[in-house]
């Protein structure tokens, strides 16, 4: 008797669940096209990425590195090239702070740390994109908040005003003088989300990153559909990479 109750709920449940997947759809990622060489962009792609260790048991990974790399869009190859990684800097601390790290001077790097050994005195890291060559700052304070706005006088609007997640959109979108334009909208998993919008040093692109580890180029003015780029990291065998921000798009 108890197992014909048991088979009874287990098809229910089957019958109900097929009911809902009819009704409401299983929606797919949104469809970009494969950034490749013969697309013409110049410039490089900055990017924050943490590498964590795959947990069986919650509640969460391990955190093993953190990293800062760039694309250079001018050449055909399109590789990831490392900037530096928190392990490279263990000589200056062990607590590098790279959720607030910041394009600089158009070619470097800014980073902070709090110096224990010097009464907890705060200090900053840059650290030269191309040579990656490291000085240390102790006397300024170099960070400044990012409004997003391109030379156009044009502004990013955040990624968490412009999605609803409850029904499934996700949108791009920009603020003029007078009004929010549309650059992307499309349907999209509950748990898919864009982050990290930045403009183009020409102010006629947007560079996003996505929950699936891609960066997502869009036109402003939708002259080309929108370009995706795969983060392909090495990593170690049980490894993962997780794209934590896009710090922006240099010249």
């Amino acid at each position: 008797m108890t197992n014909r109750r048991l088979l009874i709920i287990s098809v229910a449940i089957l019958i109900t669940t097929t009911i809902i997947v009819a009704v409401f759809g299983i929606v797919p990622l949104p469809n970009y096209e494969d950034l490749s060489s013969k697309n013409n962009f110049d410039g490089k792609l900055i990017y924050y990425i943490e590498i964590q260790s795959v947990n069986i048991i919650p509640p969460a990974p391990d955190i093993i590195n953190s990293c800062i790399f760039y694309i250079d869009l001018s050449t055909d190859l399109l590789q990831e090239e490392k900037i530096m990684c928190s392990s490279d800097l263990y000589d200056f601390s062990y607590d590098i702070n790279f959720y607030d790290a910041q394009i600089y001077d158009g070619n470097k790097i800014l980073l902070s740390y709090w110096d224990n050994q010097a009464d907890n005195k705060r200090k900053n890291l840059i650290v030269d994109i191309e040579s990656k060559e490291i000085s240390e700052e102790t006397n300024k304070n170099l960070f400044a908040e990012n409004n997003r706005m391109n030379v156009y006088g044009e502004k990013l609007i955040d990624p968490w005003e412009t999605s609803d997640y409850n029904s499934r959109v996700i949108g791009v979108y920009y603020a003029d003088r007078i009004k929010n334009i549309e650059v992307f909208s499309s349907r999209a998993p509950s748990n898919y989300y864009f982050e990290s919008f930045h403009w183009s040093p020409d102010g006629n692109n947007i560079i996003a990153g996505d929950s699936e580890n891609n960066l997502i180029i869009f036109s402003k003015d939708k002259s080309f559909n929108p370009l995706r780029i795969k983060i392909n990291t090495n990593l170690q065998d049980g490894d993962r990479l997780e794209l934590v921000q896009v710090l922006g798009w240099t010249n």
